[in-house]
């Protein structure tokens, strides 16, 4: 077998192949062009008198608005103030819980040079002891002082800070009126039963006893005392003695209250309740602040019992004036 080698002859004509087809090309897509704007006929200018009338319109429209606005806010705080209050409404009145209403609270003038009791560690008390008692709440019938008693009614070396046993307001004119009076070093002092305790006030060197006393209008009676010794050791001793006592002139027997807690801004307290009881409440409730070189005693009676608010928010009080 041989190849055809032999060239094409001239003039003999050639079988060409016939070309590829093309590749289709897709078609572009042609974006039609942006219209364009097509200028409006300028618009005939607007009125002026047209544009001013409507401004007009509308700041009449503001002004009254804000008249009507006045007005009503005027009229709702006069009525809010002619309401009464919410506590005074039938249904909505916060049941009173046994506190009272104070007058403002003030402290009596230091003598000159003496210091107010937060400046020593001891808490010394160089005020008048009078106006340190915390005074009748609002609407309470404070108690009428008693005389003078005579020089042998106390047993202590002296029932004011001036040393005489028969002190009383009168005596030193110089003082301004306070709350409280002065009283003796005595077992009415420490409103013991008897005179089983009374001892520990000569013992502890009693300088001075004040107090005071109302009835509110609950029928609750308060008695409060104060006591002031030498020291704050002297005031300790007397505060630790007289816890052992079982009963005042008031309550005929107690018992610890454990589970009851009385902040006070300085010092010690403890706390007695009546064994008797009365609506769920003690009718009596005692307690005792030692607060540095002063001891109070905060008694709180009724035979209705003893609301814990009242009787707490005392206690509070009185050893804030102490502090």
């Amino acid at each position: 077998m041989s190849s055809d080698t032999t060239p094409p002859r001239p003039g003999t004509p050639t079988t060409a192949k016939a070309p590829a087809p093309p590749v289709p090309v897709p078609p572009v897509p042609v974006q039609p062009a942006p219209a364009q704007a097509v200028p409006a006929p300028d618009a005939p200018a607007p009125d002026a008198w047209a544009v001013q009338a409507k401004a007009d319109r509308r700041r009449r429209w503001q002004v009254g608005a804000a008249v009507l606005l006045t007005v009503v806010t005027g009229a709702a705080t006069a009525v809010l103030v002619t309401l009464p209050e919410r506590t005074d409404v039938p249904g909505l009145a916060t049941p009173n819980d046994g506190r009272y209403a104070f007058p403002e609270l003030t402290l009596p003038p230091l003598p000159s040079g003496a210091s107010a009791p937060s400046d020593y560690k001891i808490r010394t008390h160089a005020a008048d002891l009078r106006g340190l008692l915390l005074p009748p709440p609002k609407g309470a019938v404070a108690a009428t002082p008693p005389a003078s008693p005579p020089p042998t009614a106390s047993p202590s070396p002296s029932a004011s800070p001036s040393g005489s046993g028969t002190a009383s307001p009168a005596a030193v004119p110089s003082l301004p009126p306070v709350a409280g009076r002065w009283v003796p070093c005595d077992r009415d002092a420490m409103l013991a039963a008897d005179d089983a305790y009374t001892l520990r006030l000569t013992t502890d060197a009693c300088r001075g006893a004040a107090a005071q006393g109302w009835t509110a209008a609950d029928g609750t009676r308060t008695e409060l005392r104060l006591l002031h010794f030498g020291t704050g050791d002297e005031a300790a001793d007397f505060f630790a003695g007289a816890l052992r006592m079982t009963s005042s002139k008031d309550i005929a027997s107690w018992h610890l209250d454990v589970d009851g807690k009385y902040p006070v801004a300085f010092g010690q307290v403890d706390v007695r309740l009546s064994d008797a009881q009365a609506g769920g409440m003690p009718t009596g409730r005692i307690g005792w602040v030692q607060s540095g070189d002063v001891v109070a005693v905060v008694q709180l009676t009724n035979p209705r019992g003893v609301p814990l608010q009242a009787f707490r928010q005392v206690v509070a009080l009185q050893s804030g004036l102490l502090a």
